[in-house]
């Protein structure tokens, strides 16, 4: 049987295309070596230029040389040489009659390839796997592949990124994935299981048959993890009914969670509905040290040319956000948005000061040593910024990774770069949601955790649940939010944490939680 299996692959055989990259550099190498062993020369070579002369033909021959082995490598199909074929290894999977039945666990850790890496392959896994979207890295394919090679009532496990119960790319997996019958899901959150790198994983074992009522779930919390995993896991486990997840975002917590988060959903909105504006992230300048500059440098940019201060902006950075106020008083940005249409020979003093950082630097060019490949001038920020104007307007900021509620009510018209977004309104009340307990509550339900806190990532940040109220609950709030505000504004760093106390109860109230759904978010 294994010479038979060896003669099996040793008779593999590929055809390879005329416009195959190798054929076509082979084709050209070998032109080359014709010519420059048969041409005539009219002088005598140098000795200088015999030498590079030999050298170049050597260099080509041997990749001529390696090319050809390369090529017909393919074409005898050596990778199959030493290949695991698994129907050969496990006749197992094969009934009586050699049809395919399947194995009876798939187990694994599949490559944590994103797909910005995976291009050239693309067309092909689009034909391949029905998981398939533009933006899917390649692990959703081996969760695919995975259960295909699975017999019925096999048991799948993976330890993967938990990106996919959020992410858009991981809608048709959550779609699939429910058409099974859902064991458990352990949740590493931030907990780093991985030394060699920075993950955020979770354990998914299913079943291939009909979903069933109930799987287990594990959220990880790293700071009461026991050296016993085993019995740490037990005594996490809350249960989740798979009825009532879609292939929408999952939040995978305990039972009590769950269920507090579907009433929640039922008496509140939709953050992105809930607004009348959109959010915006901050600006890309693709060069920060030009197009941000402090106090002194703008002062001078200033004496020289007045009408600079036109476009010099007050910009908040995400390291100078604090909770509820932070004043934009030292940095600025150059504001040339592509979407002005700015002459910057308008501007003399700003257009020497960008220059005084190259030319090729500034270029829009996407050549190693300039900025990304965009329509943009040289002296233009990275993206056309065509809401610009809603940074002058009141409006509400925060950064997009945060280890705390960070949310502040800006009316100063800060401009901000992009590690923070900003939400276009002058509802306080949201602003004392969102810097809540109950705030961050949700945030932890629905966004990306990163080591210590998580990712507000819009598609996710957006469905958080917001309950409008009643005018007295929203009068209530309006008022506390706006006296904390003057007292950060006055001072930075007065306390005003029996402030942020009262917000906190009357945000309860607000959303109508009873005193063990108040528990349950304080994780009392």
């Amino acid at each position: 049987m294994e010479k038979i299996i060896h003669d099996i692959k040793t008779d593999f055989r590929s055809e390879i295309n005329a416009n195959d990259a190798k054929v076509k550099r082979l084709q050209k190498v070998r032109g080359e070596i014709f010519t420059m062993s048969n041409q005539t020369q009219m002088f005598e070579l140098s000795k200088r230029e015999k030498a590079a002369w030999n050298k170049k033909l050597t260099k080509i021959t041997v990749e001529a040389g390696k090319l050809d082995i390369q090529i017909q490598e393919i074409k005898d199909n050596k990778i199959y040489e030493n290949a695991f074929e698994w129907r050969f290894e496990f006749p197992e999977v094969l009934n009586e009659e050699g049809d395919y039945v399947g194995f009876d666990v798939v187990i694994g850790n599949p490559p944590y390839i994103r797909q910005e890496e995976l291009r050239e392959f693309k067309n092909y896994f689009k034909g391949l796997f029905k998981l398939y979207t533009g933006t899917a890295d390649i692990y959703i394919f081996f969760i695919e592949k995975g259960f295909e090679i699975l017999k019925k009532h096999g048991v799948f496990t993976y330890i993967m990124p938990n990106k996919f119960m959020q992410a858009g790319y991981g809608q048709p997996a959550r779609r699939f994935l429910l058409e099974h019958n859902l064991l458990e899901i352990v949740d590493f959150g931030d907990f780093q299981v991985f030394d060699e790198a920075t993950t955020y994983p979770c354990i998914l074992i299913a079943a291939k048959e009909d979903p069933g009522k109930q799987f287990n779930s594990v959220v990880m919390d790293k700071f009461q993890i026991s050296d016993d995993f085993e019995i740490y896991i037990k005594s996490r486990v809350g249960k989740i009914d798979q009825e009532i997840l879609t292939d929408e975002t999952w939040m995978i917590s305990n039972s009590a969670d769950q269920l507090l988060l579907e009433e929640i959903k039922k008496r509140g909105k939709k953050l992105d509905t809930y607004l009348i504006g959109e959010a915006n992230y901050g600006v890309k300048t693709g060069f920060s040290e030009a197009f941000f500059i402090d106090n002194e440098i703008r002062d001078k940019l200033i004496e020289r040319d007045q009408r600079t201060a036109e476009i010099l902006k007050p910009l908040l950075r995400g390291r100078d956000l604090s909770p509820w106020f932070s004043k934009a008083d030292s940095h600025w940005l150059i504001a040339t948005f592509p979407s002005l249409k700015i002459d910057i020979k308008d501007f003399p003093s700003i257009e020497g000061h960008l220059l005084s950082f190259g030319r090729k630097r500034l270029e829009q060019s996407g050549e190693v040593g300039s900025r990304k490949k965009t329509s943009g001038k040289w002296f233009e920020t990275q993206d056309s910024i065509a809401y610009w104007k809603e940074f002058e307007r009141p409006k509400i900021m925060y950064q997009k990774f945060q280890v705390k509620p960070c949310f502040i009510y800006d009316t100063d018209g800060a401009y901000c770069n992009d590690s923070m977004w900003i939400i276009p309104t002058e509802d306080k009340v949201l602003l004392g949601i969102l810097n809540s307990k109950m705030g961050w509550w949700l945030i932890s339900k629905y966004c990306t955790a990163i080591q210590n806190g998580y990712q507000l990532i819009w598609k996710y940040f957006s469905q958080i649940p917001i309950v409008d109220g009643t005018e007295e609950q929203r009068d209530k709030i309006t008022v506390l939010v706006e006296e904390i505000i003057e007292v950060k504004r006055k001072n930075p760093e007065a306390d005003t944490s029996s402030l942020e106390a009262e917000i906190d109860q009357l945000v309860y109230e607000l959303y109508g939680l009873t005193a063990d759904e108040i528990g349950i978010v304080e994780n009392i």
